[in-house]
C-alpha cells in the first residue's frame, strides 16, 4: 500500500495516534522528522527502472532492512515502449504499472511525495511532508532537461514537447500527430550525446514515419540531428528507412537546433529554419537537478560521478546513484538505458545490503538489451554484457558477449513486447 503526501500531512498535523498503513508509527510535525527509524533503513528516491529495482531487491536479499521508496508519481510509466504510444501501437494504459506489488509482496513502503533536498551531512532527505532519516540512500531520479541551451524553448515546452519522460507529453505528441492534416510536416530534433536512450529518437522517427505512411501518406518528417550520424544501430535503422520511408524521412545530420520560435512553430539551426506542424524537440540532458545542491552532481558537470563497484557517490559516502544520472566517465562505456538502470539497481541493492551488514560488496556484472521497432511489425536489437575491468577500474563490455541483431524482423518485434512485460515484472512484480 502506498502513502501519499496528503496522508503524511494528515498525521503530521494530528501529532499522535497510529497510521493504519502497514503499522507505521505516527510521524512528527511536518517541519521535523517523520517516520522515525527503528532499525536498518534504506531510502530510495525514484520509482523508475533503477529505484524500483533496488527497492525490491534489497527486500528480497534482506527482509530485515526497512525500505522506503519515495516517488512523486502514483504509478510507473515506462519510457522504453513509450514510442509505441506515439506511433499508435499502444496506449498510455499499456505502459503503466502500479506500485502495489512492491508493497504487498515485498514490504517496500512506497511514499508518494516529492524529495526537495538531500542532506548527506545529516543522513536524511527532506520531502514536502518532512525529513526522513536513512542509513543508506539510493538515488535514481532520472534526468533533467537543459531547456535554456535552445533559445526560446524555456517557457514554450508546450509548443515543442520532448516526450522524453513518459507521461502527458507522450500523449500530447500522439494527439498532435493524429490531428495533423495529411500533407503536414513533423520536425524532430536529436540532441548531442550523451542523452537518455541513444537509439530512442531513431525508433521514434521510424514509428512516426510508419504512422504517416499508413495514415497520412502526403506528410513527411524532418529530422534535425545534432550528431554527425545515427548514434546507435545506425546501419539497421538506415536500411529500414531506405526500404520503407525514402519519401517520408528527411534526415539531416550535423544540424543542431539552437533556437525555436513558438509563434510560427519554427526550429532554427546554424544552417536553416524549418517550420513544423508537429514539433518534437528533445533537448540536451543532465543528471536530475535534485543532485546539484548537495554536490552529488558537482558544479559544472552534467552527470553524477560514482564508484562502479557499488554505485556509491564519489562525493558523499552512504549514497548510491543509479540509472541515467550516472557519469559514464566514472562508470565505463555503458549506455543510458532502462535495462542498464535495472542492472545498476541490482548492483546498488547488493552493495547496500552487504555494507549495512558489515560485509564487502561482490564484484559487479551487468547486462543490457535494447529493442527498437523500425515499423509496426519489425524490430532490431542490441545486447551486451559488462564486467569489472581491473585495469581501468570501470565496467567494460565483454568481448564476444555483445552484438546487433542481424537485421530487422517480426520475431525481434515480438520479443521486444515480451521483454518489456518481463522486465516490468522483474522491477515491480
Amino acid at each position: 500500500m502506498t502513502i501519499n503526501r496528503r496522508t503524511f500531512l494528515k498525521y503530521s498535523a494530528a501529532g499522535a495516534g497510529a497510521l493504519s498503513l502497514s503499522g507505521f508509527a505516527a510521524p512528527a510535525l511536518a517541519t521535523g522528522e517523520i517516520m522515525p527509524k527503528s532499525g536498518p533503513r534504506v531510502v530510495v528516491i525514484g520509482g523508475g527502472w533503477g529505484g524500483a529495482t533496488a527497492a525490491k531487491y534489497i527486500r528480497m536479499q534482506d527482509p530485515g532492512i526497512e525500505v522506503l521508496m519515495i516517488e512523486s508519481e502514483p504509478v510507473f510509466r515506462s519510457c522504453p515502449i513509450s514510442n509505441w504510444v506515439i506511433g499508435g501501437l499502444k496506449t498510455m494504459a499499456d505502459i503503466t504499472v502500479g506500485y502495489d506489488a512492491l508493497a504487498s509482496r515485498h514490504g517496500v513502503k512506497v511514499i508518494q511525495d516529492t524529495v526537495v533536498a538531500i542532506e548527506p551531512d545529516r543522513s536524511r532527505v527532506r520531502t514536502g511532508a518532512g525529513a526522513i532519516a536513512y542509513d543508506r540512500l539510493i538515488v535514481s531520479p532520472g534526468i533533467s532537461m537543459i531547456y535554456d541551451e535552445i533559445e526560446g524553448l524555456e517557457g514554450n515546452v508546450g509548443v515543442f514537447p520532448a516526450a522524453w519522460k513518459a507521461g502527458a507529453e507522450t500523449q500530447q505528441l500522439r494527439d498532435e500527430l493524429q490531428a495533423m492534416a495529411d500533407g503536414g510536416t513533423v520536425v524532430l530534433s536529436v540532441p548531442l550525446g550523451p542523452y537518455r536512450c541513444p537509439p530512442g529518437p531513431y525508433e521514434r522517427i521510424s514509428l512516426i514515419a510508419d504512422y504517416l505512411r499508413r495514415n497520412k501518406p502526403r506528410s513527411k518528417i524532418v529530422v534535425l540531428d545534432a550528431n554527425q550520424k545515427i548514434v546507435s544501430k545506425g546501419k539497421l535503422f538506415k536500411a529500414a528507412w531506405d526500404a520503407y520511408y525514402g519519401d517520408i524521412i528527411d534526415y539531416r545530420p550535423d544540424n543542431k537546433v539552437i533556437g525555436v520560435d513558438p509563434t510560427t512553430k519554427t526550429l532554427m539551426t546554424d544552417f536553416d529554419e524549418v517550420r513544423a506542424d508537429v514539433a518534437n524537440v528533445i533537448p540536451p540532458q543532465r543528471a536530475n537537478d535534485l543532485l546539484a545542491p548537495s554536490g552529488l552532481r558537482p558544479g559544472g558537470k552534467r552527470w553524477a560521478p560514482v564508484d562502479p563497484w557499488t554505485y556509491e557517490s564519489t562525493v558523499h559516502g552512504g549514497i548510491h546513484i543509479t540509472g541515467d544520472s550516472t557519469d559514464a566517465a566514472t562508470v565505463g562505456g555503458v549506455p543510458k538505458s532502462g535495462f542498464m538502470a535495472n542492472s545498476m539497481g541490482k548492483v546498488a541493492a547488493a552493495a547496500a545490503v552487504a555494507l549495512l551488514g558489515g560485509g564487502a560488496p561482490a564484484r559487479p556484472s551487468m547486462a543490457n538489451t535494447c529493442y527498437s521497432l523500425v515499423s509496426a511489425e519489425e524490430g532490431i536489437s542490441v545486447t551486451a554484457v559488462y564486467d569489472w575491468d581491473d585495469e581501468s577500474g570501470k565496467m567494460a563490455g565483454i568481448k564476444g558477449a555483445k552484438g546487433l541483431s542481424p537485421g530487422r524482423s517480426n520475431l525481434v518485434a515480438r520479443n521486444a513486447d515480451d521483454w518489456a512485460k518481463a522486465i516490468w515484472s522483474d522491477m515491480l512484480g
